[in-house]
Parts: C-alpha cells; structure tokens; sequence
C-alpha cells in the first residue's frame, strides 16, 4: 500500500505543477481590485500610422560584372630581341606611346640595302627613258626597266616600315592589363606581349531573365551598386540588349554603360543593378524602425485591429529601400495600419491605447488619442 501511494502522488506533481505555472501567469497578466474580481491586463499606449502607398517606376534588379570599354591585345609585327621595355601593369598609357622595341641593327641594314637597289634601278630607268622616247629602245625592254623600279620602291618601302615597326606603339589610351615580355626576351611577329584595358568608361554587363527583358529599353537609367568599393553607387544608362536568349539560363545580355573618369571601376567587379523602366507600380512601405525581426529571422510589423483595439504580429517580406522607408513587398494591404513606435513592448494580442501623428514619416509627437 505504502509503495502505490508514493506512486499516485508522482503521477499528480506533473499536473499540480502545471496548474500552479498556469494560475502564476494569469495573476501577472491580471489585476486584481478591492472586491477580488479580475481586471484585463493594461492597454499599452503605441504610435501608429497608415502604410504609405506610393506610385514609383518599376525597377529590375540583376547583377553582372564590369567589363572593359575595350581590350585590346597588342603584339609585335617584327621578330627579334627586346632591348627597351618602358612600361609595366597598371600604368597609363597614351595613344602613340611607346611601349618596348626590338633590336633594330639588322631591319637598319635591310633598309640601306633597299635603299641601294632603289637607286641603281632609278639610276637605271632614268638613263634609258630618253632612248625609249626616242624609239631607240624597244618598249618590252623599257616595261621591264620601270618594272624594277617599282619594286626596288616596294622593297625599299617595307623596309622602311620595318624598322619603324621595331618600336610597339600602343593604339588606344588606356591602361597596362597584362605584361607578357621581358627585357632580353625573344619575341615572335603577332604574339601577344601587352594588353590594353579602356576603362574611361566601362559596362556592367547583367543577365535579364526572359520574362522582364520587354520591359528594358535602350537609354533607360540604371543604378549600379559595386560591393568591392563599399557599396558604391554610380547612375549609368543601358546602351545594348542581347537579341539572343542564352540557352541555360534563358536570360538576355544588357551592358550598362558607366562613366570612369578616376579608374576607380575596374574590370571583373561584381556590380548589382536597378534598371529603372518606364512602367509605373504602386508600393507600399513603412519605416525601416517598425520591422521586427524574430529569433529564426523571420520579419514582421505590428498592426491595429480596428474592432479589438488589439495589436497583432503580421508576417512581412521587405523589399528595397525607397527614401527614409522600406518597401514591403508581400504582407501588408494599404488600408492597414502599422504601429510604428511602442511595437517593441507588446506582443500578439496585447490591447493597446492607440496615438495619432500629426507628421508623415511617423516620429513626432501626439496630437490626439484614438477611441
């Protein structure tokens, strides 16, 4: 007997501790008064206020990377040994600047040689042009005679274009991408041994998914966000639209052109872009201070129940920041009215006293209380 009541009294603690948690908790939430009846817990006093509704142009949202305005590969059109390199990676270059030459000993003497054909063929023509005239030399002859003469200009011609060639002019102003020679190296006629970026302006290429690319059109301002220079934003405008959808992916290919004057935008950054269309939407935003975010991550905004005077937790999905609010993008209707100060001292359900602003953005005083 005595070991089956211990038992009976184990198998009550669980309850009887249950209800003394449960009857704890309501005398918290509830007050008492003189003749022992149970008051509803006290109504908190909150700011609240309509959610704005604004008409914006619709934006698209892609990201991409920065590319050159032009890369240009840059290579010898003579074969020989590097004796001068003047430049290194990351410098800046002109157009017409030299950037490293070849020895030019032998193209020299080629060119004297060219040089000395030509006269002795000139010599040649010149001597014999008067016979010819005066039909002493017959005509086939004198063909073959001013036929040397144009070729020993030819010869003398591509010489002469091959010892300028021994010097590596850059063709475009822009800076050293990539340096593949050395001093004393030994170079092929059409390898590459420079690369030249343009980077005074430069593109963000994006991918836009099929189902938004109608919406984009050529000229239309863009905002692009660079994560490597902390967020920075710089304004462009879209200046090509692919015409073919990639297979994959089928997204189309937009460049967004940037100004760079201080070369700060370098090619391969990863860039996010607004593309702003020309269609008009409707958005509804509240202030960034009334989004709540729970212990899972989960955001949500408290709003009023008109009927209860009750505040209850509405789940939210923010969107882009639109001046001094938030835009939410799925949660919220326009005739809801959120709590914008005094959210953080209620919970789902808590009755509450509700305040009207008299200013928009939801943070000045009192002007009268709502019944």
């Amino acid at each position: 007997m005595r070991k089956s009541g211990w038992i009976a009294i184990v198998s009550v603690r669980p309850f009887v501790l249950w209800a003394v948690v449960f009857m704890l908790t309501c005398l918290m939430a509830c007050k008492v008064n003189e003749t022992g009846a149970v008051q509803p817990p006290a109504k908190r006093q909150v700011f609240a206020k309509k959610v704005t509704s604004i008409s914006v142009k619709e934006k698209i949202v892609v990201s991409g990377i920065l590319e050159a305005d032009k890369t240009v590969p840059i290579s010898f059109l003579v074969s020989g040994k590097v004796d001068r390199v003047y430049v290194d990676e990351g410098d800046h270059v002109k157009k017409g600047r030299i950037l490293a030459k070849v020895e030019i000993n032998d193209y020299r003497s080629n060119l004297e040689i060219a040089e000395a054909q030509l006269f002795e063929a000139r010599d040649a023509h010149d001597r014999l042009l008067p016979l010819y005239k005066d039909g002493a030399i017959a005509e086939k002859a004198f063909i073959k005679i001013k036929a040397g003469l144009d070729q020993a200009k030819a010869s003398r011609d591509i010489a002469k274009k091959k010892v300028r060639d021994t010097k590596l002019l850059s063709p475009i102003s822009g800076i050293i991408g990539v340096k593949n020679v050395e001093l004393g190296q030994t170079v092929s006629n059409g390898i590459p041994v420079f690369t030249i970026v343009k980077t005074d302006r430069i593109y963000a290429r994006v991918s836009v998914p099929e189902s938004e690319i109608g919406k984009v059109a050529l000229g239309q301002k863009a905002f692009v966000v660079i994560k490597a220079l902390d967020e920075r934003v710089v304004e462009g405008k879209v200046t090509l639209i692919g015409v073919m959808a990639e297979p994959r992916t089928r997204s189309y290919k937009v460049k967004i052109e940037l100004l760079n004057p201080d070369y700060v935008l370098r090619a391969g950054m990863i860039a996010r872009a607004q593309i702003i269309t020309d269609k008009t939407i409707t958005m509804l935003t509240v202030p960034g201070k009334v989004i709540v975010r729970d212990a899972d991550n989960l955001t949500y905004v408290f709003l009023v129940d008109q009927e209860k005077k009750t505040a209850f937790r509405q789940r939210v999905f923010p969107g882009s920041v639109f001046r001094n609010e938030i835009e939410i993008k799925e949660g919220l209707n326009a005739e809801d009215v959120v709590i914008v100060a005094g959210q953080h001292k209620i919970t789902d359900g808590s009755p509450i006293t509700v305040m009207e602003l008299t200013d928009k953005d939801g943070s000045t005083a009192v002007t009268k209380q709502k019944n």
